[in-house]
């Protein structure tokens, strides 16, 4: 190759070279981040009713919210019910815990898992204490909903079954199947 011919190959390199040097970089468009909006610690929140009653409380160790997903997610949660019976003057107080809880549905449905356990502090109910894994309860109709295997307490018995449904305000608890009971004949 003579340099005739040469220069022009060595033109178009030059050429090729600031071309890929000076090309416009494409922005690749990078997955949006979802950060919290805010992280609270040793969370305290009261909840009351249009007259003033207090309907709700609830503690967690540690509260993370999403806004833009609209969920908060909880460590080490409890959640204390009050439910006021006008006509007999009495207040029964319910409360649920788990280890982690998620809140959705615009702050309606609370997701409970692992080490999941509710309890009658009244001690006025025939159910006084239930646990499972997994709970979804529906905060503003005080509903608690579970698939899995659940066990409950109460006076003189236990019982467990798989799958249920209770309401905290009408006092009703359907279990879906495989209920198995145990009776006991003592004096409490």
């Amino acid at each position: 190759m003579n340099k005739r011919q040469a220069v022009p190959y060595g033109l178009l390199l030059i050429v090729f070279l600031l071309w890929i040097y000076l090309k416009p970089q494409d922005e690749s468009i990078a997955p949006v981040e979802h950060h919290p909006s805010y992280i609270a610690y040793q969370l305290e929140n009261t909840r009351f009713d249009e007259f003033g009653d207090l309907t709700l409380q609830i503690y967690a160790a540690k509260a993370t919210n999403y806004t833009d997903k609209g969920i908060t997610l909880f460590e080490d949660l409890k959640v204390v019910f009050y439910i006021v019976d006008k006509e007999e003057n009495s207040t029964t107080i319910w409360q649920a815990s788990s280890d982690k809880g998620i809140l959705t549905d615009n702050n309606n449905k609370l997701l409970l898992s692992n080490n999941v356990w509710v309890k009658n502090l009244s001690l006025d109910q025939l159910v006084q204490t239930m646990n499972t894994e997994k709970l979804t309860i529906l905060l503003a109709e005080k509903e608690l909903s579970t698939d899995l295997l659940v066990k409950w307490q109460g006076p003189q018995m236990r019982q467990q079954g798989i799958g249920m449904w209770a309401s905290l305000v009408s006092e009703e608890l359907i279990v879906k199947k495989q209920v198995k009971a145990i009776y006991l004949n003592e004096n409490k």
